[in-house]
């Protein structure tokens, strides 16, 4: 009786411990999404505001 509390405790574990990776899991990635699009937005305001440096901005962000 006392192996399958043990062994019902141990899955439950499990169970827990994969959802609290997954969960770790999305933030990573939404803030790694969070990074890319705020220097995407940067950049983009960066060549709206200014045309002195038009060319290096570009260049940098947009390669061919």
């Amino acid at each position: 009786m006392t192996k399958n509390k043990v062994g019902k405790s141990k899955t439950k574990n499990k169970i827990v411990g994969f959802h609290q990776t997954h969960i770790d899991l999305f933030a990573a990635v939404l803030i790694v999404s969070l990074i890319i699009n705020l220097f995407v937005l940067v950049g983009w305001v960066t060549l709206q505001v200014t045309d002195a440096y038009d060319d290096q901005v570009k260049s940098f962000l947009f390669k061919r």
